[in-house]
């Protein structure tokens, strides 16, 4: 449908624009059970109230769930599909919490070696082990992993939820998952070391990092003003 209108924009206060849209959650349908319908109430509001030569632009929706009233619906292989990934998270929870359990292990062993070494020390040669020697005990990858597995497995439980229509925390689940992903790949520098070439290279980033960091600091200073600069210059012209 077209529609067309001729007014005066110099006498237009405000047009409201309303319609409906209707769709079908297909997702977790099982045996037996009608899916989700959605009833979309959208508003789109153009204002030229103030008059300044831009018109404001806003958009208002409301969203109705109910059962649908048909049965004429065919899901056999998506809820298969589904059923799949479920299964698929399960195995995802059982190997990132086995992950968690060696490395957490591994990080109290180490605590516990570090205690003795510090005991040891202070009684055979009366001195005191500095923090910097301490942190030797610490393995850095495996704090990584434990992040890692900890935000992996809630972000999959929360998955799970969602795929069983009981939660709709779509915007934390990504979060985690995408972070925890992040964090895998950056865990996988850890065995790059084993080959002589790249050691020297990661031997090399570690000893450089604090000198990046504070680098990156002074440079980020400088960021700002110039990311302020810009908000402050250019903000009255764009709502963005």
């Amino acid at each position: 449908k077209y529609i067309c209108m001729l007014f005066q924009i110099s006498r237009l206060i405000q047009v409201e624009i309303s319609f409906k849209l209707k769709g079908i959650a297909l997702q977790t349908i099982h045996a037996r059970e009608l899916p989700d319908c959605y009833a979309f109430q959208n508003t789109i509001t153009f204002n030229n109230r103030a008059h300044s030569g831009k018109i404001k632009i806003y958009f208002d929706s409301d969203t109705d769930i109910q059962e649908c009233k048909d049965w004429h619906i065919f899901n056999s292989v998506l809820q298969k599909n589904t059923q799949y990934i479920l299964v698929f998270d399960g195995f995802v929870i059982l190997s990132c919490l086995a992950s968690l359990i060696l490395c957490t292990r591994s990080i109290v062993l180490a605590w516990r070696l570090q205690k003795r070494f510090v005991t040891f020390f202070l009684e055979k040669y009366k001195r005191h082990v500095c923090y910097a020697d301490r942190l030797e005990f610490l393995n850095g990858w495996y704090v990584l992993v434990i992040v890692s597995d900890l935000m992996t497995i809630i972000g999959s439980i929360l998955k799970m939820e969602i795929k069983a229509k009981n939660l709709t925390s779509y915007d934390v689940c990504s979060i985690l998952l995408g972070t925890s992903t992040l964090f895998v790949w950056v865990g996988v520098i850890r065995y790059l070391g084993y080959f002589q070439t790249y050691n020297v290279l990661i031997l090399t980033m570690q000893a450089s990092l604090p000198k990046v960091l504070r680098f990156c600091c002074c440079a980020g200073m400088i960021y700002l003003g110039y990311t302020f600069c810009g908000w402050i210059v250019l903000g009255p012209y764009h709502e963005k």
